[in-house]
């Protein structure tokens, strides 16, 4: 399924109006405007926003397994998958630090999403300490197969390495008034299609 099907897709089973586009250097652009729907159906502070995970699944129908990390508490009825998190009250698959997930079968994975705490007040309030965001990069990298993707939801992009990421889409989200502007980066492992 090539970018131009996804973005097809996306638009047809969300019914949200067309707002990803292919850039001249081939890579996705675009931004997605939340609305002011505050739940989140997970209960979690951090949790997706509605509707995040309905837009992830249109773009990638043809995911076979996906790993939620960071995950905190994800609705799985919306994106089911296992779950990678360092606290264990969390009750995730795996129970690990993003940093080293050499516990985790990465290589069973295609859609990996990640959502990390975006600030040092963030990782305070869950209780940990703050992401590093390449080395997270480069220990998914250890174990993805080519071809797999990371979904990163942040305030930033997070550095990677080009010969082992390809950076295949950068969309904008505005949740609404008040709320902090994100990117969804989507990167796929280099080696594969």
């Amino acid at each position: 399924m090539d970018w131009e099907d996804r973005i097809t897709h996306y638009a047809r089973a969300t019914g949200f109006p067309r707002s990803l586009f292919i850039a001249g250097d081939g890579r996705v652009v675009g931004t997605w405007i939340m609305g002011n729907d505050y739940r989140v159906k997970s209960g979690y502070y951090g949790g997706y926003p509605a509707g995040y995970l309905r837009r992830i699944a249109a773009l990638f129908p043809d995911r076979r397994r996906v790993l939620h990390v960071f995950s905190g508490k994800v609705d799985l009825s919306a994106m089911p998958g296992d779950t990678v998190d360092c606290n264990p009250a969390m009750a995730p698959t795996y129970l690990a630090d993003a940093h080293d997930l050499a516990a985790v079968p990465l290589h069973d994975y295609d859609l990996v999403l990640c959502d990390p705490p975006y600030s040092v007040e963030d990782a305070e309030r869950y209780q940990t300490t703050m992401v590093k965001r390449n080395v997270v990069m480069r220990a998914l990298a250890g174990g993805l197969r080519p071809g797999a993707r990371v979904v990163w939801l942040d305030q930033v992009l997070p550095m990677y390495r080009r010969d082992q990421w390809h950076i295949e889409a950068v969309i904008g989200m505005v949740k609404s008034t008040n709320h902090r502007f994100r990117v969804t980066s989507i990167f796929r492992r280099r080696g594969g299609q």
